[in-house]
């Protein structure tokens, strides 16, 4: 530093020099008037910025039914195709004069309007704008979007940005909360063909394939088939009952399978596909609840167990029929009755019943109806059906005359059978023959006219000449017969049987022959004894009666006191040759 030193001796000459040049220069300025008192206006300036609206509220979305917004969650999420809207209040803090636009875009960024203080563009995909029309500072701005996106999540961002025209400002926000972004929705799933496996029988399993799947991203993108009975759905279950369902963890080409449990009665059953999201949500595709019909064939149905009279041999009365039974169990795999439920499956159960050397096919209409050997179509009446199977009792009325079986007949090597034919109401028919077959015993009957023979009056010495008295034989059972003749007593007596008086008439005088004309010397001459005579009374084989006849005469020794004498002969019937049948 550098000091300056000034002693008192030179300091008071220049202080008097000094103060005398101020004194003069002052004079000068005030005696030229330099020296008069001014002012100055100084002029202020700012700018004042364009502040961008800030929200007030929201920006927040809604959807029809959710009033929260939507969330990540089947119960929060919108559906494909609702309106949704958007809404937000902002504020200018450049005042009321500022209103403002509100849009929803897919990005935060924005294109400025070709014309200034106009609303803007979304640089991304815009949802909605407010419209062309500032919303006016502090009061509530709402625009719509019916939804097409393809996502179940999708980012939004609401903007705000003021009229300003010369510079104008935007704020941007997303909200919060479900009711903030991202917008979710739920898309319906895509259906677009189905079918299902061709006819098959009652106890097939019956598949319905589909073509379907979800747009929607996962956890959010299972699908479930439902197979309806009618053609309606509600709240992802069939209203009228299902046919079958898939299981619901699928993305896509849904699938499921019915089984039509044995028996199932036959017919084409309607079938309505439907595919539905995990949130059952119902797909608008084209195979939505389009009929995919089932159908079950019929079957012929199956006969079992079929019986004949037991088991045991058929024994036949004389001159009327004899009721045989016949039993089977029929088993239908359509079930007992019809689809509709408006008759029986088995429309007629019939038994036939034939001699073995006949067979089903030569016995199995009623032109082939014969007595002797066939009796075809005989009628069965029907027990309880259940789970489709019925037993069924029939009754056939076997003739007398019915050919016999057993040793020393004809057809002693064959024996009788029966089947059962059961036909169903589309005329599907099963037969069963018997496995074993009972045979028909021989049945020994016959029957002789007149009951008395009246040798008429004739003298001592006198006859039927030639034997002109006749017995008709004609036969009650199923066999040819010869007969044996005999005399119960020794002679004919006035009082028989007792014969204790008179004079009895030997049986040697009685004779027979076997065909007309016979003299009564030439007669075969009755005995005590049964003698077979060869009649050979043919077998009956139709409903007209074979008869064969015997000619008969007596001669009256001498000694005779006269009286009328009475006697019993005796006329049986046995089984004649198969030769004379």
């Amino acid at each position: 530093m550098i000091r300056f030193n000034m002693s008192r001796k030179l300091f008071n000459p220049i202080l008097v020099i000094t103060t005398a040049f101020f004194v003069v220069i002052l004079s000068s300025f005030l005696s030229k008037g330099l020296f008069r008192s001014f002012s100055t206006n100084i002029t202020t300036q700012v700018t004042v910025g364009n502040t961008a609206p800030a929200f007030t509220s929201g920006p927040a979305e809604s959807a029809p039914g959710l009033a929260g917004g939507t969330s990540e969650s089947c119960a929060g999420a919108a559906t494909q195709g609702d309106t949704i809207t958007f809404k937000t209040t902002a504020t200018d803090p450049n005042g009321t004069t500022h209103s403002y636009y509100f849009l929803v875009c897919s990005t935060s960024s924005i294109t400025p309007p070709g014309t200034p203080g106009q609303i803007p563009s979304c640089t991304g995909t815009t949802f909605c704008t407010s419209g062309a029309t500032a919303v006016t500072s502090g009061t509530e701005a709402t625009c719509t979007y019916t939804d097409n996106t393809s996502s179940w999540s999708t980012d939004w961002y609401g903007i705000v940005c003021d009229n300003f025209a010369s510079d104008q400002k935007c704020s941007v926000s997303q909200g919060s909360g479900s009711s903030g972004s991202p917008l979710v929705v739920n898309h319906r799933p895509a259906f677009s063909t189905s079918g299902v496996s061709a006819a098959a029988n009652p106890g097939a399993t019956f598949t319905w394939t589909t073509t379907s799947s979800d747009p929607d991203t996962s956890p959010y993108n299972n699908i479930k088939l439902l197979v309806c009975k009618t053609q309606a759905i509600s709240a992802g279950a069939c209203t009228g009952g299902n046919w079958c369902s898939s299981a619901g963890t699928e993305t896509s080409n849904s699938t499921c399978g019915y089984v039509a449990t044995s028996p199932y009665a036959d017919g084409s059953y309607n079938a309505y596909p439907y595919i539905v999201d995990e949130c059952n949500l119902a797909s608008t595709g084209t195979a939505q609840g389009v009929n995919k019909a089932f159908t079950v064939n019929n079957v012929a149905p199956s006969v079992s167990s079929v019986t004949l009279n037991g088991g045991s041999a058929i024994s036949l009365t004389q001159s009327t029929t004899t009721a045989v039974s016949m039993t089977a169990s029929v088993t239908d795999n359509n079930g007992c009755r019809n689809q509709g439920n408006t008759a029986n499956e088995i429309s007629n159960v019939k038994a036939y019943l034939y001699r073995s050397g006949i067979t089903y096919t030569g016995c199995d209409t009623l032109g082939e109806a014969n007595n002797n050997n066939c009796y075809p179509e005989v009628s069965c009446s029907a027990g309880t059906c259940t789970n489709g199977v019925t037993t069924y009792t029939c009754s056939a009325s076997l003739q007398f005359y019915a050919d016999p079986t057993v040793a020393n007949t004809i057809f002693a090597t064959d024996n009788w059978l029966d089947s059962i034919k059961a036909t169903d109401d589309n005329s599907a028919a099963g037969t069963t023959q018997v496995t074993t077959g009972v045979e028909v015993n021989t049945t020994l009957g016959g029957d002789t006219t007149p009951t008395t023979i009246d040798f008429g009056t004739l003298q001592v010495g006198g006859e039927n000449a030639p034997l002109d008295r006749t017995l008709t034989h004609n036969p009650t059972g199923n066999v040819g017969l010869d007969i044996t003749v005999k005399a119960n007593t020794a002679t004919m007596c006035t009082n028989y049987s007792t014969c204790t008086g008179g004079t009895p008439i030997s049986i040697s005088n009685i004779k027979y022959a076997l065909t007309s004309g016979i003299s009564w010397s030439s007669g075969t001459t009755l005995t005590t004894s049964a003698v077979e005579a060869e009649v050979n009374i043919p077998k009956q084989t139709s409903g007209t009666v074979p008869t064969k006849q015997t000619w008969w005469g007596i001669q009256i020794p001498s000694n005779i006191l006269p009286g009328v004498y009475n006697g019993l002969n005796v006329v049986d019937y046995v089984l004649g040759e198969t030769s004379g049948w």
